[in-house]
């Protein structure tokens, strides 16, 4: 799979939320920020 860097801002809480959620899964902070916008996309179709 081809990748492309991207920055986004995010508050500072959801930030923290997102880590926290990546550690409990045991998956990068990256890998839980691209599941999270697979989900969304797939419900938006």
């Amino acid at each position: 799979m081809e990748r492309e860097q991207t920055t986004i801002r995010l508050p500072a809480d959801l930030k923290e939320q997102v880590q926290q959620k990546a550690d409990e899964m045991g998956i990068s902070f990256n890998e839980t920020v691209m599941i999270a916008i697979e989900k969304f996309i797939s419900h938006q179709s």
